[in-house]
């Protein structure tokens, strides 16, 4: 995975994928074959606000990936497939885990294409703060649906810090492709990614026979201050509560393609995130963040997030962590309102 600098860019900050080697396994001529991922263990200490608490765990974030590089006219083709264990899940419990298609793409110079992350993620995940909850991972950004972060086909051009994709629809009645412009650059110790989500959405609760355009712009930075460092992101527009995991009926359960709709009109939202991480010794690292997103509806839905986690290097593979969070209102059927203690193993290779 050392070859794919952008995907592990964002992937780094956002789930604990930092100096991940994979393992040549085949050479044939300018074809190499890798294999990587991780296995990650990890308990839950559950006590929401109105039922009683309780403990589950499991592996299903564990994940496993092939990648295939060719030279070709002196320019990597690469092919990557990645897959983990949470195909037909519903929530915490002991039922048998499946494998599930994550990643599967084709990238050749500037261009990738297939099933990988969305526009909306890369403009965020870069300059996110790191944290251990798989569905709380970018809460109070333009990417913080985990429905929506992966689209089933999705086209990126890439030109230094320019990105312009075309992604699968939300809406399945649209005409055109969802579409994310984002540009990204460094200044001294800060860097940071603007970026702008145009797309289609339905605006008829009762059928999906009216639609609108809805805009969003998002921009998030990170400042490198010393052993830390400053987190922070924003984004409003009309019709992102489909990417943004919030929408006019609250959180995104049930997922439904016009739920960005009321009264026939596209609902405008806004949300921020804000976060701080620290580098202690080599071995530990801590962070902190709020994140929060506020729906101009009827309802004046709104919810946040608090996290704050510490992480230490057992081994220089092997990373064990703890983080407590606290959410203002259900995000999932299976997260709940009210207060989380997540702890976790996770093996690298």
């Amino acid at each position: 995975m050392r070859n794919l600098k952008p995907i592990l860019f964002a992937v780094s900050t956002l789930s604990l994928c930092t100096n991940v080697q994979a393992i040549d396994v085949v050479t044939d001529g300018d074809t190499t074959l890798s294999i990587g991922g991780y296995i990650k263990a990890e308990g839950m200490f559950i006590s929401p606000d109105e039922k009683d608490s309780d403990f589950e765990g499991n592996i299903r974030e564990s994940r496993i990936n092939l990648k295939a590089t060719t030279l070709v006219d002196d320019k990597k083709l690469t092919g990557f497939i990645e897959g983990d264990f949470y195909g037909e899940y519903t929530g915490y419990d002991s039922g048998t885990p499946e494998l599930r298609l994550r990643h599967a793409f084709m990238q050749y110079d500037k261009f990738t294409v297939g099933k990988t992350w969305s526009g909306q993620f890369f403009a965020v995940a870069p300059r996110l703060t790191e944290q251990l909850d798989f569905y709380g991972t970018g809460f109070g950004t333009i990417a913080g649906s985990g429905l929506y972060v992966r689209p089933d086909l999705t086209f990126h051009y890439v030109n230094d810090g320019l990105r312009v994709t075309a992604q699968d629809p939300v809406y399945e009645d649209a005409n055109l492709p969802d579409m994310v412009i984002s540009y990204s650059d460094n200044i001294a110790d800060f860097g940071y990614t603007a970026a702008v989500t145009g797309r289609e959405a339905g605006t008829s609760i009762e059928d999906d026979s009216d639609s609108d355009i809805g805009i969003g712009a998002s921009l998030a930075g990170k400042l490198t201050l010393g052993d830390g460092s400053l987190h922070g992101s924003v984004y409003t527009g009309k019709g992102m509560g489909v990417y943004s995991g919030v929408c006019t009926t609250g959180a995104l359960t049930p997922v439904s393609v016009n739920c960005d709709a009321e009264n026939g009109k596209l609902v405008s939202q806004t949300g921020f995130s804000i976060g701080y991480s620290h580098v202690f010794t080599p071995k530990l690292r801590g962070n902190m963040r709020y994140g929060e997103v506020n729906v101009d509806d009827e309802a004046s839905n709104s919810i946040d997030i608090k996290s704050a986690n510490l992480i230490y290097k057992y081994l220089p593979n092997l990373d064990v962590g703890i983080e407590w969070r606290d959410r203002s209102d259900t995000t999932l059927p299976w997260r709940l309102k009210g207060q989380e203690v997540e702890v976790m193993a996770k093996y690298k290779f």
